[in-house]
């Protein structure tokens, strides 16, 4: 169901971009076509950024239409951001992938010990920082800008005590 970012190909982002999730049509100003070149090239280079100590998944359905990508980019000393975008078959597999991604964040914290995950959001949902509390983000609005919303994800540190 999810693929490492080297079998994330063009013609998938291209897909979403041209069917978005209303949630990701919003989030990434998905207006016109000039506006999904630029996106498409942003999300390649955001998808090569996490080549280097960083992660990616694709999710798509049965019939190999995507569902959605996520990615996390080291972007300083202990500090990662992540990028998530999905096609209009969100809606069909949002529970899925929520549960999916809340597991994703588990596996990568031990790797990542004492390093914050950002994510920048724009999403007007009404349930927008209840589902990222559920995937273990909280809520930072000294961090917001603008319009947009800070949530973070802290990989906690390994304590001597659990060590044994």
């Amino acid at each position: 169901m999810t693929e490492p970012h080297h079998e994330i190909e063009p013609k998938y982002i291209s897909y979403i971009l041209d069917n978005p999730w209303k949630i990701s049509q919003g989030e990434w100003r998905l207006t016109d076509e000039k506006d999904k070149e630029v996106t498409l090239l942003f999300i390649m280079e955001r998808l090569r950024m996490t080549d280097s100590d960083g992660y990616s998944k694709l999710w798509k359905t049965e019939s190999d239409e995507p569902i959605a990508i996520l990615g996390g980019f080291k972007v300083g000393e202990r500090k990662y951001e992540t990028f998530f975008v999905a096609s209009k078959h969100m809606e069909d597999h949002a529970l899925r992938l929520s549960f999916d991604m809340r597991q994703i964040l588990r596996e990568q914290a031990p790797r990542h010990k004492g390093c914050t995950c950002g994510l920048y959001s724009e999403s007007e949902h009404p349930s927008q920082i209840s589902w990222f509390r559920f995937l273990g983000f909280n809520y930072m609005p000294q961090g917001n800008i603008g319009n947009t919303r800070y949530f973070e994800y802290v990989s906690p540190m390994v304590s001597k005590t659990k060590l044994g």
